[in-house]
Formats: C-alpha cells, structure tokens, sequence
C-alpha cells in the first residue's frame, strides 16, 4: 500500500489516524479557478479509503423500531355535544335566511 503521509499529504497522529488540521491534504484555500466541487472531488474518495481501511473490522447494524403513531385526542361528550348543537344551528340559521 502507498504510504498516505507521501503520496496525499495526510498527516497521521501518533494511532496512525488523519490529523485533519495538519494535514496539507484538506486545504480548503481555493484559488480563483477552484469550486467547492472541486474540493470534494479531490478529498472524497481518498476519504472513502481511508475510512474503509479503518472501519473494516466493524459490522455495522441499525436498530430502529417503528413509529407508533399517536392515539387520537381524547375529548369530552359535552364538547361534542357542543359541536353538534353549533353545526345544527349554523345550517338552520343558513337554511332560514334562503327560505326568505
């Protein structure tokens, strides 16, 4: 394997782990012709490598569970009753004004 500290400019720390704020390799100072595209485009798949070799051992799971949905409000039979009673006056007050 190609040493990494050489041939990218990476820094390692001491648990052979990038040193981002050392390393050469992320320098975000963009010239005149470079884009934010750019920069991704050149750092990602030496990032994709990296984290590869590092987390290649590791099995990774996602445990989730479902969401229960939220039982529905909980309202009084005298608000409903309440409700109804407005609804029936509304339409007899709107029926009684086009019977004229």
């Amino acid at each position: 394997m190609a040493d990494l500290e050489i041939d990218s400019g990476l820094v390692l720390d001491v648990n052979d782990d990038i040193h981002i704020t050392r390393s050469l390799f992320f320098d975000v100072g963009f010239g005149s012709d470079n884009t934010v595209e750019d920069y991704l485009n050149r750092i990602l798949p030496t990032l994709v490598d990296v984290i590869d070799d590092q987390f290649q051992d590791y099995d990774w799971t996602i445990n989730g569970h479902p969401s229960v949905p939220f039982p529905p409000p909980s309202t009084f039979p005298w608000i409903k009753t309440i409700g109804i009673v407005t609804v029936l006056v509304a339409s007899l007050g709107v029926l009684k004004i086009f019977l004229r």
